[in-house]
């Protein structure tokens, strides 16, 4: 989760410890510092999470909003 706020909305240490408050500023550098001596593994599990995401919400039935909105052009 640290990774993906790292990576996805730019959170630096301070603001990981803000949002995850029972986590120490010395665990989330110490985590990211994890990330960064074994980033490709990580990188590979996060991309493979994304694709089952996206499977798994391709075969899912889309719901009567999504309808409603998609038949507006709204997405």
């Amino acid at each position: 989760m640290l990774v993906m706020d790292y990576l996805g909305r730019g959170l630096g240490a301070e603001d990981l410890v803000r949002h995850y408050p029972y986590l120490k500023l010395a665990e989330v550098h110490a985590a990211m510092a994890y990330y960064h001596d074994h980033a490709q593994e990580i990188d590979a599990e996060i991309q493979a999470e994304l694709e089952q995401l996206q499977q798994e919400a391709n075969t899912l039935p889309r719901s009567p909003i999504w309808h409603k909105l998609k038949g507006k052009g709204l997405i």
